[in-house]
């Protein structure tokens, strides 16, 4: 059984890590872990011109995260698993950029981007690999995407991964600035470093 797997349990806690401010009903597992300062949750992309990064402030997440989750069968199984991140907790260098990026994701209309886990492969033996289904929430848009994560275990438990987005899925269109001779390229990568403690 899955239950039974200290690897598999390891695994949950990393996966789960993303999902700040959710809540279960009658959830059969439940643990608690801390992010390490040197995390990262970081939205990037590029122009004709240049590239940004804009960076989260994980000051903003709620300590210690609460992990809750559900085996089933052949996948560990989430609901209601959200990780909720105030578009204004994004920084991206520089006053005028962080307010493009917020205009871009049309924040007075949908202030947050959510995504919520909806369910975790079992890893195969010696694979750092994890498959995860999860779903994005963004400008009110949401789309459901299998992405892969990656995973250490030494000392802290650690987790590393990408997710290329485009923007016109959510029904954005990439901007223009400077009489329109720079333009936001369609795709933006969602990267994911974190470094977790359970306490």
């Amino acid at each position: 059984m899955l239950s039974t797997s200290p690897h598999i349990t390891k695994i949950v806690w990393i996966v789960s890590a993303l999902l700040i401010g959710f809540g279960f009903t009658d959830p059969e597992r439940e643990t608690k872990v801390r992010v390490a300062p040197e995390s990262e949750v970081v939205i990037s992309g590029t122009t004709n011109v240049n590239e940004f990064t804009c960076k989260y402030n994980l000051e903003e997440l709620e300590l210690p995260i609460r992990l809750a989750y559900d085996d089933k069968a052949e996948q560990i199984q989430f609901s209601n698993a959200q990780l909720k991140l105030a578009n204004d907790c994004f920084d991206c260098g520089g006053k005028a950029i962080n307010k493009d990026f917020r205009e871009l994701l049309q924040t007075e209309e949908h202030p947050q981007v959510e995504l919520r886990l909806l369910y975790v492969d079992p890893p195969q033996p010696d694979n750092q690999k994890i498959g995860v289904g999860m779903e994005i929430k963004i400008a009110g848009v949401a789309r459901n995407y299998e992405t892969i994560l990656y995973c250490e275990q030494q000392g802290n438990i650690c987790v590393d991964g990408t997710i290329p987005l485009k923007l016109t899925d959510f029904g954005l269109e990439p901007p223009r600035k400077v009489l329109g001779m720079i333009k936001v390229h369609d795709e933006i990568q969602v990267k994911v470093a974190l470094s977790l403690k359970e306490i």
